[in-house]
């Protein structure tokens, strides 16, 4: 099976899967185990919508039991949802490749964006928390914290859960280029120039083809490109001339004037 992807109107974690769902992944099932996901950072609901478009929506909120994740947390956190949830290797391998992906381009963005620091990114103030006093661990990969992006989990768990359902593949193509949107976006860090510090890495990083606009607007999020880091996305001239097996189109949270997602299944 071959998996297209059209994000000419941007892409989100939450909004791959969404677009899953209207592919024909079971609604239930990806619904409760990104619920499941959630709750492990948090008080959270996670409900899937149909827009006036006939699009699907995943509506996600999250009352964050602490402000950070480390990523050794994280990753922990993960092996625990795979294991619960019967996710297979191939997904499962797939998902670690999109934290890992994640919290790669958040050290390099840290590294090299200059960031107006508050207290809690001081590793120091971190150690109680691992219980030694150093962040090397056995890999000798020193800690990061997942800020803005804690609710990979959500979208890693919904992700794998849909392709799983489908039997998709977990690599795409691009039928355009990712659209990014434009102006900026504020966050704890302060407000800094869309895409996000994150995102820009892992388009540079792993040369994703992207394309300002269409509007004013967040479009493409760390999220997203972490999931199509993990998915190798490229981008092909040709899409087949068959009609797909499963086809599923969704939207972001806010209703803008863009294309909605659309995925394909051959």
């Amino acid at each position: 099976m071959q998996l297209f992807i059209n994000a000419s109107g941007g892409f989100a974690g939450d909004m791959f899967s969404a677009a899953l769902i209207s592919a024909g992944a079971d609604e239930k099932i990806v619904t409760s185990n990104m619920k499941a996901a959630a709750e492990k950072i948090g008080r959270a609901s996670v409900r899937h919508l149909r827009t006036a478009d006939g699009s699907s929506r995943m509506l996600i909120e999250v009352e964050h039991h602490h402000g950070h994740l480390s990523s050794h947390k994280a990753i922990h956190l993960l092996e625990h949802l795979f294991e619960d949830f019967k996710i297979e290797p191939q997904y499962r391998e797939f998902g670690f490749k999109v934290l890992k992906a994640l919290i790669q381009a958040e050290k390099i963005a840290h590294e090299t964006h200059d960031f107006d620091m508050d207290h809690h990114h001081f590793h120091h103030h971190h150690d109680h928390e691992q219980g030694h006093h150093h962040h090397h661990h056995e890999n000798n990969e020193p800690e990061a914290w997942l800020h803005e992006a804690q609710d990979i989990l959500i979208d890693i768990m919904g992700a794998v859960t849909g392709l799983q359902l489908l039997k998709a593949p977990v690599n795409a193509s691009l039928s355009a280029p990712v659209a990014y949107g434009g102006g900026s976006v504020s966050f704890s860090h302060g407000t800094l120039k869309v895409p996000a510090p994150a995102t820009s890495v892992m388009i540079e990083t792993n040369q994703i083809p992207v394309t300002a606009g269409p509007i004013e607007v967040e479009l493409f999020t760390p999220t997203g490109a972490a999931l199509l880091t993990a998915l190798n996305a490229v981008r092909v001239e040709v899409i087949p001339n068959e009609s797909p097996l499963y086809k599923g189109s969704s939207r972001g949270t806010k209703d803008l004037p863009i294309p909605p997602l659309e995925i394909m299944l051959f």
